[in-house]
């Protein structure tokens, strides 16, 4: 399975895994299993490092009106998305500015660290 996730509801955070080829379709599927888990919300992080994505920019699109969704239902907590792939640190950036309009924070990062520590700073509990 591309992506997988654990919720921390202590933390108030989730912690989710991206491996191998992750499509547009693996991306929906991982909001609506969120959303249906109530774990819109929480701050979450996205370990995408190894893995790849062939999204194209219009499907980045509809993910942005999807995430416009979830904040127009109050139901979209910070997200962090680290990954050390090119192509997919250009398709996350691009969602990152396309959702700029909206009430969210977003970062994309090339280090888990450097995500924790930005979720943190946003008052996240990432770690003891």
């Amino acid at each position: 399975m591309p992506v997988t996730f654990e919720i921390d509801p202590a933390r108030h955070t989730i912690r989710t895994i991206a491996s191998g080829l992750v499509t547009y379709d693996d991306l929906a599927r991982h909001l609506a299993e969120e959303e249906q888990a109530d774990a819109v919300g929480l701050f979450e992080v996205i370990d995408g490092r190894g893995a790849q994505t062939d999204v194209t920019p219009e499907q980045v699109r509809s993910l942005v009106a999807r995430t416009d969704a979830l904040v127009r239902s109050g139901r979209f907590g910070a997200l962090a998305i680290v990954t050390d792939s090119d192509f997919a640190f250009g398709m996350a950036r691009m969602y990152q500015i396309l959702a700029e309009p909206l009430p969210v924070q977003i970062g994309v990062f090339r280090t888990l660290d450097a995500a924790t520590a930005w979720l943190s700073a946003m008052g996240a509990r990432i770690s003891d």
